[in-house]
């Protein structure tokens, strides 16, 4: 899983990366530091910097007085922001402190030297008691990650690579559910089908708030995953806030968690329809994520529907993070004749069009249920076969991760995974932060949660349209 490290938000987390490397930029541009030798690196240390030799600091200018004053204006903003603004924890000393030097500093930076801020770096080393080259290390790694704005890009530490890959088709030890952050908590974008958290009540949209009683406050997902997962059988305690903004502590007993990524029947309800009966006539297929074994389950859920004489064919790709694009392709190409599935613009200004081949094995009708938790792979799937005239999608808008990101290997075992590309639908259209509008939308409500029908309404919903597609074909 591709996880960006996260500190109390994204602005500043990126502010505080950078105040250490400012105030250093600052004391050489008024003289404070007058010469600084840095040993030589080896090349079996070539991701690290030896410490300099020698600091000799000279000259201890007093500011002019005219710009002291004029940045005087700057406490009268903090006192202000500090007495009123809403949120107390977003305007502390270090947070403005770091802020205002971003600022000035971004108004003098025109290159990329590594040797000056590693210089730089040692200087805040050598003259902060509380700071550890570790914890100046990751804010610099921070602050360069969050410069990118982009949500899909992130640091891998070697530690972490373990976990990189989740969409391979082997099991680990763990609660079983998918992960992301608001830039402040991490939040549970879906729980897998019959997994240890979804028996014990995870839901989609879950926000962490505590694990085993400590404060989740500012964890990364990958520090929030390092904790919660562990051995099959022993347990874990999550305070979560419901999407409806009640608390909960949750226990879930850990266990072995396979991937399999298609069920035939919905998540925790019977495939029943309005009015209580078991629908023998129209096919469930639930897709949980997308690894490299979907299409062939796909594909032989699919046949057994045929064999079973299915009328239509309900896809399920509620709160599915999406997975491997090769195996998204080859998926949605089952379904489609022609046409575009998607197309993926570059850097470079290149663009790849990815177009249907004659493969398609069913002419049922279909429909497809998403949810704002359907992500990446699973937004490509809907989009393409909606605008190719294939498929009635309802339910919610999805959640907009339509990026193209490859993990680009770095020398210390770790990597920086990246957005290389955008990725757009059959008509056009942006997927990333925009995500897919349904052609029949069916919102889950709180009087659909107080009578106890939040389980069936979109599959019912879903029937009902698969009814009247199949009886269409039939005339």
């Amino acid at each position: 899983m591709a996880l960006k490290p996260t500190g109390p938000s994204a602005l500043q987390q990126s502010l505080i990366g950078l105040s250490a490397i400012v105030i250093a930029v600052l004391l050489v541009l008024i003289g404070f530091m007058a010469r600084i030798v840095t040993e030589p690196a080896t090349e079996s240390q070539r991701t690290s910097v030896a410490p300099p030799a020698e600091i000799v600091t000279t000259d201890s200018r007093e500011p002019d007085a005219d710009l002291l004053a004029s940045l005087g204006l700057l406490t009268e903003m903090r006192d202000v922001l500090q007495e009123e603004f809403f949120d107390p924890d977003g305007v502390t000393d270090r947070t403005l402190q770091a802020g205002a030097l971003a600022g000035l500093i971004g108004a003098t930076a025109t290159e990329f030297d590594v040797e000056q801020l590693a210089s730089l770096a040692q200087l805040i080393l050598d003259t902060t008691s509380d700071l550890t080259t570790e914890a100046l290390i990751t804010e610099a790694i921070n602050g360069l990650i969050d410069a990118t704005d982009d949500r899909n890009t992130t640091y891998i530490t070697p530690e972490e690579m373990r976990y990189s890959d989740d969409n391979s088709d082997g099991n680990y030890e763990g609660i079983g559910a998918t992960v992301d952050s608001d830039g402040e908590y991490v939040i549970i974008i879906a729980p897998f089908d019959g997994s240890p958290a979804a028996k014990a009540g995870i839901q989609p949209g879950d926000k962490i708030l505590k694990i085993n009683g400590e404060e989740a406050l500012g964890l990364s997902v990958q520090e929030a995953v390092d904790i919660i997962r562990g051995p099959s059988g022993t347990p874990v305690i999550l305070r979560v806030e419901h999407t409806d903004g009640t608390t909960e502590d949750i226990e879930i007993i850990r266990g072995e968690i396979p991937l399999l990524t298609v069920s035939t029947t919905p998540p925790g309800a019977a495939f029943t329809d309005r009015t209580g009966e078991a629908v023998q006539d129209i096919a469930f297929i639930r897709i949980a994520r997308i690894n490299p074994n979907t299409p062939d389950e796909v594909r032989a859920a699919v046949v057994e529907a045929e064999s079973n004489g299915a009328k239509a064919i309900i896809f399920d790709v509620r709160s599915n993070p999406g997975g491997l694009l090769n195996e998204t392709v080859e998926m949605t190409d089952m379904f489609l004749t022609n046409g575009i599935i998607y197309s993926a613009a570059y850097r470079d200004g290149s663009e790849v069009v990815e177009r249907a081949r004659p493969s398609q094995i069913t002419e049922l009708p279909i429909v497809i249920i998403q949810d704002p938790y359907s992500a990446s792979g699973a937004e490509l799937f809907a989009a393409a076969l909606k605008e190719n005239n294939r498929a009635i999608v309802i339910g919610e808008t999805s959640y907009g991760k339509g990026s193209v990101n490859n993990a680009f290997p770095l020398s210390n075992g770790g990597a920086i995974y990246t957005t290389i590309a955008r990725w757009f639908t059959p008509d056009g259209n942006l997927i990333e932060e925009k995500g897919i509008a349904p052609d029949v939308q069916v919102k889950l409500t709180m009087e659909d949660f107080e009578a106890g029908t939040e389980r069936y309404k979109l599959v019912w919903a879903a029937v009902d349209i698969a009814r009247e597609l199949a009886e269409q074909i039939s005339e």
